[in-house]
C-alpha cells in the first residue's frame, strides 16, 4: 500500500521556520522592485501549451508538464517558466506604448531535476524591463539582482557577464538543427574544445576562430575586455557587443564596487532566445548560478508585438535555502477567557503588529518554531504584558 504522505520525487514542502524567511524575502524584494517602480502581475499556472513553448527553445518543451484540457480538448502547459507569460502580458494585455516594468513571483514546475538544482519545484520571483533598448535598461535590471541578493544575505556574489549577439549571429547564417545548437552550447559551457572542433569540422576558418575565441575570454571583466579587442573579428558586431559589455561593467561597478565582476563569453545559458546582454550571479555553496538575466528583445513577437526586453529571476526557494538570515518571531501568550477587557487588549496588540497566541484549555504548552518571550497576566486589577519565566 501506498503511503500517503509520501511525496513525489524532487517535490518538497516547506515547513514552518523556512517558510517565514521565504515570505519574509518575498516581500522585501518585492518592495524593492516596487521602489523602482515595477508594477506585479500574476500570471496563471495552466496556459495553452503553444503560449507556454514561444522563443523558449526545446530544453523548455521537454521541461513543461502537459495535461488535456476537459472544456476545450486542447492541450495546456503547467508553466516551467515564468518569463514568456509575463512578456505575452506586455505584449497583448497591457499593450502599452511606452516603458512597462513588471514584476512577478510565483510557483513553477518542471518535469526533470535540472542539473545543479535538488527540486523540480521552484517559487519564481523576477523583474523585466519593456520598451527600452538602451543599456540604461540592463544596468537597472543587474542592480536590481544583485540588491535581491544583498537582501537575502547569501554572502559575497560573483557576477558573471556575456553577449548572445556573436553566437547568435553565427548560428542563423549556418542553419543548424536544434540539436547540433544544443550539442554547440554544452561543448562551450564545459570548453570542450575537442569536441566543438569536431562539431564545426564544415565550417569556414572565420567563423570557427571566432567560436573557439569565445573559450579564452573568460575572467576579470576589465581583462578580457582587452583581450577581446585583439581576439575577436574586427567586425561591425563584435565592436558593437565590446561596446555593449563595456557599458554595462561600467554601470554595475558604478553602482556595486564590491562584487567580482567577470567577463564568460563562453557562459551562454539561454542564447536560444537572449538577443544581447547575458548575466549570472554565483554565490558560495551553490553549484550553478542563483540567478539569471539579460535581454531577449524578440520575446513578444510570437504575440504580435516585438519590442526590446531585459530581465532577471530567481529561485526564493533556493535563495531561502542560502541565507544567513534568521527570520524567528516572537510571541505572547495569553489564557483563553471570555474576559473583554483581555480580548480588546489582544485586538490591540494584533493591530500593533504583535502575534498573540491563545492557549486552548488543556493546551498550554505551545510547540511552535516562534519564540513565546512574554504573556499576558492579571495584575494590580489589569491585563499586562510581562515578560514569560
Amino acid at each position: 500500500m501506498t503511503n500517503r504522505w509520501l511525496l513525489p520525487e524532487n517535490i518538497a514542502d516547506v515547513l514552518p521556520g523556512q517558510s517565514n524567511l521565504v515570505e519574509s524575502l518575498r516581500r522585501e524584494i518585492l518592495d524593492l522592485f516596487q521602489s523602482y517602480g515595477y508594477e506585479l502581475v500574476i500570471p496563471p499556472m495552466l496556459e495553452y501549451i503553444e503560449s507556454l513553448m514561444t522563443a523558449t527553445g526545446s530544453d523548455m518543451d521537454l521541461q513543461t508538464f502537459k495535461l488535456v484540457d476537459q472544456l476545450s480538448g486542447r492541450t495546456l502547459g503547467l508553466r516551467a517558466d515564468m518569463t514568456t507569460q509575463v512578456a505575452r502580458i506586455d505584449a497583448h494585455i497591457l499593450n502599452r506604448q511606452n516603458i512597462a516594468r513588471l514584476c512577478y513571483a510565483g510557483a513553477t514546475l518542471q518535469t526533470r531535476v535540472v542539473p545543479g538544482i535538488f527540486s523540480r519545484e521552484q517559487l519564481q520571483l523576477g523583474a523585466e524591463v519593456y520598451g527600452h533598448q538602451g543599456f540604461e535598461a540592463d544596468i537597472e535590471i543587474v542592480n536590481l539582482m544583485i540588491r535581491s541578493l544583498e537582501i537575502a544575505q547569501v554572502g559575497p556574489i560573483t557576477l558573471d557577464v556575456s553577449h548572445a549577439g556573436l553566437l547568435k549571429d553565427i548560428l542563423d547564417k549556418k542553419q543548424l538543427s536544434s540539436e547540433d545548437i544544443s550539442e554547440m552550447y554544452r561543448f562551450l559551457q564545459a570548453k570542450d574544445r575537442t569536441s566543438l572542433q569536431k562539431l564545426m569540422h564544415s565550417w569556414d576558418q572565420s567563423a570557427k576562430n571566432t567560436i573557439l575565441s569565445l573559450l579564452d575570454l573568460s575572467g576579470d571583466a576589465h581583462q578580457v575586455l582587452f583581450q577581446a579587442q585583439s581576439k575577436l573579428p574586427q567586425s561591425q558586431l563584435s565592436q558593437q557587443v565590446l561596446r555593449d559589455l563595456e557599458q554595462l561593467c561600467y554601470g554595475i561597478k558604478k553602482t556595486s564596487a564590491d562584487i567580482q565582476l567577470n567577463i564568460d563569453f563562453a557562459d551562454l545559458d539561454g542564447f536560444q532566445y537572449h538577443t544581447g546582454i547575458l548575466c549570472a550571479a554565483y554565490v558560495p555553496q551553490y553549484p550553478v548560478a542563483i540567478a539569471r538575466g539579460g535581454r531577449y528583445d524578440l520575446v513578444g513577437q510570437a504575440f504580435g508585438r516585438s519590442r526590446p526586453a531585459t530581465g532577471f529571476s530567481v529561485d526564493l526557494l533556493a535563495l531561502a535555502g542560502l541565507s544567513s538570515r534568521k527570520i524567528i518571531p516572537h510571541a505572547i501568550m495569553a489564557p483563553w477567557e471570555s474576559s473583554d477587557e483581555l480580548r480588546n487588549l489582544i485586538a490591540l496588540l494584533r493591530s500593533q503588529g504583535e502575534i498573540v497566541i491563545e492557549s486552548f484549555p488543556g493546551h498550554e504548552h505551545n510547540e511552535s518554531t516562534m519564540i513565546c518571550d512574554r504573556c499576558l497576566e492579571f495584575k494590580d486589577q489589569t491585563w499586562q504584558v510581562v515578560p514569560k519565566n
